[in-house]
This record gives C-alpha cells, structure tokens and sequence, in this order.
C-alpha cells in the first residue's frame, strides 16, 4: 500500500513552486514570525516549513510519517508524531506559535488536538490554522478519502472558543498571492467564480472557487 504523500503530494500531481515562499513571507509578516519558536503539525511533503526556516523563524515540524523527515531542511527539528493519538513530545509552554495547513480536517480527535496545541503554546502565543472552505469545497471536500471533518466559519470559530482559546478571528483565504496585496480584488474573484467549473484545471479558476478558512486565536 502506498503512503498518502506518495498518492496525494508526488511531484506529478503537485509540482513545487514558489508559491510555499511567498506564502511564508505573508504568514512570517502577518502574525510576526521572525525569530519565533515555531511549529508545523502534519508537515506532509515540507513545502512550507522548508520556507519558514529560510526565513528567521525557528522550525519545528511533525508529521505521522517517518518519510516526511527526508523533504526537510537540515536546520529544522523533526519529530515523527500523530496528532490524533498522541501527546506533543514537548514542554508545556514552549512555543511562540503553531502552524497548520491543510490539517483538522484529518483528525478525528479535535479535543485531543486543541488541548495539546494549547498546552505546548506559550501564554499569548498564537495557533494558526488553514482548511478547507465546506462553503465553497462542499461539492470536492471529499475527493480526499482521508478526509473526516469539514469547517465552516462558524464551526472553527466555536471550536477555539470551546477549548479556551482567546482573540480568535476566521476569515476565507484565497491561495493567490496577488490577492493578499490587492484585497479589492476579491469581488472580481467572487463573478467569476460564478462560471468556474469544479475541479478546473486552470489554477487561477480554481483558486477564485476554491476557498480555505484561516482561523487564528491566541492562548490566553
């Protein structure tokens, strides 16, 4: 049986690109990453986490798979570790922030993982999470058999408040870049969106269609 990077992250399927660099960049400036102590769970291929640690940021990465730990930068510590299962092998108040992208939509246990994010994070140290969009995602969420649990706004939004998280903000994100520079753009993405066929081939279209919540929140 093949491993889900080998299925859903080869080269083939999804080629890198300097997407994961710019996408660093705006997260390291956004939520004032540099020279943070900083942790990605669910590291998967390490497209991102290779960036943060190019960056000033100082990276810490897990993932389920032993595998993963072969993509990754020297510089960064690694730790083979499932979220659903299992305890964060660190101290209590460690980190400055944690990071996940396309993550909680996997788990199962959600009070398992917000407990543990929360008792790794240092006091006012910030969890960051993207997800799928289940408004916009509905019709493909579950073209991905591994995943369990969709998110809308409100849902990730209870979910921090549930499990004693403070300051806690959920908006959509679009993964094109220029949009984080020209915001007003958003409107023009919303029309065309409108004729976007699902599972378009064309990343623009898909990317105007195709939304990922990121939802942030600080221990308290």
């Amino acid at each position: 049986m093949r491993d889900y990077l080998s299925v859903f992250y080869n080269t083939q399927r999804k080629p890198l690109t300097n997407y994961p660099s710019k996408f660093a960049d705006y997260n390291i400036k956004r939520f004032n990453l540099k020279n943070k102590i900083f942790l990605e769970i669910g590291c998967g291929r390490g497209d991102f986490i290779n960036e943060f640690s190019k960056k000033e940021v100082i990276c810490y990465a897990t993932d389920r798979l032993i595998s993963a730990k072969n993509n990754l930068n020297k510089n960064i510590i690694f730790s083979k570790h499932n979220i659903s299962n299992e305890k964060l092998p660190y101290d209590d108040n460690f980190f400055d922030a944690i990071y996940t992208k396309s993550l909680i939509e996997h788990i199962s246990n959600h009070e398992f993982f917000f407990s543990e994010c929360k008792r790794v994070l240092k006091p006012k140290g910030i969890l960051i999470n993207y997800t799928p969009d289940w408004e916009t995602q509905f019709l493909n969420f579950y073209d991905d058999i591994t995943h369990i649990k969709p998110f809308t706004k409100i849902t990730l939004e209870n979910s921090y408040k549930m499990y004693g998280f403070e300051n806690c903000k959920i908006e959509k994100f679009y993964q094109l870049p220029f949009v984080w520079k020209f915001p007003f753009l958003k409107p023009f993405l919303n029309l065309i969106s409108i004729f976007t066929p699902i599972r378009s081939k064309i990343k623009f279209l898909r990317f105007s269609k195709e939304l990922m919540l990121l939802g942030f929140a600080s221990k308290n």
